[in-house]
């Protein structure tokens, strides 16, 4: 972890329990819930609380022993470019998903398929496409949030071509 991320974390930390109202630092949404210890405290930050939906996430990831790493939080993302699809309808997010995201997402799927280290592909992946959620190797898969659910585009390799996969799952009403 470097210098700054240290930093950073220490001063997170501070202003978390004098009770400053922030988004996830791990999602960047506004999900936190008011009184602080009533969140999710971070498995990888040091007395760092994330919003309920990060808290299982770390725990989904720990157990698959492939944590996100620190540099791809929402907190340490400032300054690059964004998007947020959270307020998009998923069927429009799709068509931008796929645009423009998609051919990156395979260049690092092919990438780790030659046996690229994969939490430098994550961190790339992170700055690459803007607005992605999570993404994993075991199966190598990449989650949007959008307004209306989630969109997950998978990946795997058929001979010598990549196919891709994606749905759009939608909250149930």
């Amino acid at each position: 972890m470097s210098k700054n991320i240290q930093k950073a974390l220490l001063d997170l930390k501070a202003r978390q329990e004098a009770g400053e109202k922030m988004p996830c630092p791990r999602c960047g949404r506004d999900t936190m819930k008011p009184d602080l210890h009533t969140n999710a405290l971070s498995r990888h930050a040091d007395g760092i609380y994330v919003c309920d939906d990060c808290g299982t996430a770390e725990a989904m990831l720990d157990f698959m022993r492939n944590p996100l790493p620190l540099e791809c939080w929402a907190q340490f993302r400032e300054g690059e470019a964004t998007a947020d699809f959270k307020a998009v309808p998923g069927e429009e997010a799709l068509k931008t998903i796929k645009a423009e995201h998609v051919p990156r997402l395979i260049r690092i799927f092919q990438q780790w398929k030659a046996g690229a280290d994969f939490k430098a592909l994550r961190i790339t992946a992170m700055k690459e496409c803007p607005g992605l959620t999570q993404i994993w190797d075991e199966p190598f898969q990449a989650l949007y949030t959008v307004a209306d659910g989630e969109i997950v585009i998978r990946f795997r390799q058929n001979n010598d071509a990549v196919e891709v996969a994606a749905d759009h799952l939608t909250k149930a009403k």
